[in-house]
């Protein structure tokens, strides 16, 4: 009888902790998965299963469904040694030629008075052949740009990408970004924020890592920047090839754009503007 008693007892408090551990991950399951992801910011208007999408750094439904309807490849460019090679073959001297018509916008030394339109100067020659290349293969809108890029061969692209890259670039050293942008902006810069599923910007775009093809923004129309970041979080821009872009940009706020947008732009102190 005693140890029928034992039994039962012991079997009682095997079910209590079998239950408890359940009832623990349901609540574990409920924080990460429901509250959490409806507590990140700019989750207003969202379903619940696409606030945990967003949340863990999937895409939403929406963003899935552009993507889905454009059915082609981000790029055409691959970045195989074959064209890493390319890259070293560009003439600078035609280059200038044929950037004669791009000086219009961009400005002679690469640096435009216009803050929707980027600066050039002293952008790798693979950054800046990338996004003329998906320009031209109509991987980027191409309600502007399309009929300066369309006449050019992709050795044309080449040599006009080589002849900017080939100019002084004045923001290289600036310094001075805004005190005020600081606290956010310099943190999503140097770290990103992983609870977000934000990786940093440097991470890409430089001083701490390098991506082929990611351009440094340093000293880059404040303008352009936001444009662009606001393009890749509403999914009217799907030319980053892996989709790091649009992944990072879907979590950020629109304060948080524009924060990263004027911080830096204001790394410019160098040029007077």
């Amino acid at each position: 009888m005693t140890d029928e008693r034992a039994q039962g007892s012991a079997d009682r408090r095997f079910a209590i902790w079998i239950g408890a551990t359940v009832v623990l991950f349901l609540v574990a399951a409920a924080v990460g998965f429901v509250w959490l992801p409806s507590a990140q910011p700019g989750v207003g208007g969202l379903g619940l299963w696409d606030a945990i999408c967003r949340a863990v750094g999937l895409p939403d439904r929406g963003a899935r469904e552009i993507v889905a309807t454009a059915g082609q490849p981000a790029s055409t460019v691959a970045w195989t040694p074959a064209t890493r090679e390319l890259m070293m073959r560009g003439d600078a001297a035609r280059g200038a030629t044929l950037a004669s018509t791009c000086n219009n916008c961009h400005g002679a030394n690469g640096v435009s008075a216009d803050a929707a339109i980027p600066n050039l100067a002293g952008h790798s020659v693979a950054a800046i052949y990338k996004q003329l290349e998906d320009f031209r293969n109509g991987k980027r809108d191409t309600a502007v740009m399309g009929v300066f890029v369309a006449p050019l061969s992709q050795q044309g692209v080449l040599d006009v990408a080589t002849h900017f890259a080939s100019l002084r670039n004045p923001f290289a050293e600036a310094t001075g970004a805004r005190a005020s942008a600081d606290a956010v902006a310099r943190q999503l810069v140097e770290s990103g924020n992983p609870m977000r599923g934000i990786a940093s910007c440097a991470a890409c775009h430089g001083p701490l890592g390098f991506t082929p093809g990611a351009p440094g923004l340093r000293g880059q129309q404040r303008a352009y920047l936001e444009e662009q970041m606001q393009a890749f979080k509403a999914g009217r821009r799907r030319n980053d090839i892996s989709e790091q872009m649009r992944s990072v940009a879907r979590q950020l706020t629109d304060g948080e754009i524009a924060m990263l947008a004027a911080y830096y732009s204001s790394l410019s102190a160098v040029t007077g503007r």
